[in-house]
């Protein structure tokens, strides 16, 4: 059992993790700073996509403007904790997660649930992962696409998206019609993309292939603190290998909204 309290003035999280996670990652906090920051956003009915330990949906369904969320969550023993969770919190009654692969609910139930939100839902949070083997923005467009059938007109979308993916971010808004790209909500300092870790090494050498095939750069910071120098991806990777050193990123929570 872990608490969190860094909600962005929503109070502490009291959180069961599921079974092989010890913490929440850098990115879900900075994601609870930003809900409760930035809560004058969110009202009525929304989506959590990727629920994980549901303290994302947890910290939205503590705005008193917010009347339900519905979470979305791949991972069935993750659900199960998720759902505790929200009861722990003393939001049980307006929160429900459930188990689906990206909208396609397991159970018929649940995908009457969701069902019951398509063209009402006042908005979606979410902290999709990358994609390995392309440009690591897969599960984005996937999210965002996915999501035009349940938001209403004007749903904003808050979403994590870390620095290093530069112009690719705003052209989200280009690559699923319909969103306008309304800037960052969010952001941490500087931060290790650290290349110890096998998913992030993985990720740099997939950057820097798709560098190649699409021209269009990524951006890395070079050192601690304010690097300063910029770096693409295959700048950041050449100089990793020579040196051990890992690039610098920024987690970061961006505004979308659906216009459609």
């Amino acid at each position: 059992m872990i608490t969190i309290t860094e909600t962005g003035g929503l109070g502490p999280i009291e959180l069961e993790l599921p079974p092989g996670k010890l913490s929440i990652t850098p990115a879900s906090r900075l994601c609870l700073e930003a809900i409760g920051q930035n809560r004058e956003l969110l009202s009525g009915a929304g989506i959590d996509w990727g629920s994980g330990s549901g303290c994302l949906a947890i910290a939205a369904a503590r705005i008193p403007a917010v009347e339900r969320i519905v979470g979305i969550e791949v991972s069935g023993t993750d659900v199960a904790a998720a759902n505790r969770n929200a009861t722990r919190n003393g939001v049980g009654g307006r929160v429900t997660i459930i188990e689906a692969d990206l909208y396609e609910p397991v159970s018929n139930d649940d995908k009457a649930l969701l069902d019951g939100l398509v063209g009402r839902c006042d908005f979606l949070i979410g902290n999709p992962p990358a994609t390995p083997g392309n440009d690591g923005l897969g599960w984005r467009r996937a999210v965002l696409g996915g999501a035009r059938r349940f938001l209403i007109r004007g749903g904003p979308v808050l979403m994590q998206v870390s620095y290093q993916y530069g112009e690719r971010i705003r052209r989200l808004s280009e690559d699923v019609p319909g969103y306008s790209y309304e800037g960052v909500l969010a952001t941490t300092e500087w931060v290790p993309f650290d290349q110890d870790r096998e998913d992030l090494a993985r990720n740099l050498d997939d950057y820097a292939d798709e560098e190649v095939r699409s021209g269009l750069p990524y951006r890395f910071g070079s050192g601690a603190g304010d690097p300063g120098e910029r770096l693409t991806a295959t700048q950041a990777l050449a100089r990793a290998r020579a040196t051990g050193e890992s690039p610098m990123s920024r987690w970061q929570v961006h505004l979308f909204r659906w216009g459609g």
